[in-house]
């Protein structure tokens, strides 16, 4: 496992601000699959139309776990696509810590536990930031 310093981590967000503007544009175009798929499916009228359907949905949700991947390539641990979370594993006062970024930080600022998460984040030290 990769062990992230705060600037190692602050390094990474521009990738991560370009991953998950991927990711929402695939969730937007998959919800839209999905309520298409609702609505033939409800009405049962066009069985080839659904099976493009979920074809494509599920192409879709490839996709989205094809850029997911991308994080955990770059030795970070995502969290959450809505809200779009991601922890990076790193060390504090002689402990593992996950450093934890949130969609639209531009700094890493707070950190949590390994068994904690994201509600149980607490403020870096000054020193770390």
């Amino acid at each position: 496992m990769k062990f992230f310093t705060v600037s190692e981590a602050e390094a990474v967000i521009p990738s991560l601000e370009g991953i998950f503007e991927a990711v929402a544009e695939l969730t937007a175009q998959a919800e839209v699959k999905t309520a298409s798929l609702r609505r033939l499916q409800e009405d049962d009228s066009d069985p080839a139309a659904a099976v493009i359907e979920r074809s494509q949905l599920q192409f879709l949700a490839a996709g989205i776990n094809e850029w997911m991947q991308k994080i955990v390539d770059l030795g970070a641990v995502p969290k959450g696509v809505q809200p779009a979370l991601v922890d990076f594993p790193s060390h504090l006062e002689g402990r593992e810590v996950y450093l934890c970024w949130k969609l639209g930080d531009k700094r890493l600022t707070h950190y949590h536990g390994t068994n904690e998460g994201f509600a149980d984040r607490k403020p870096l030290p000054k020193r770390r930031r």
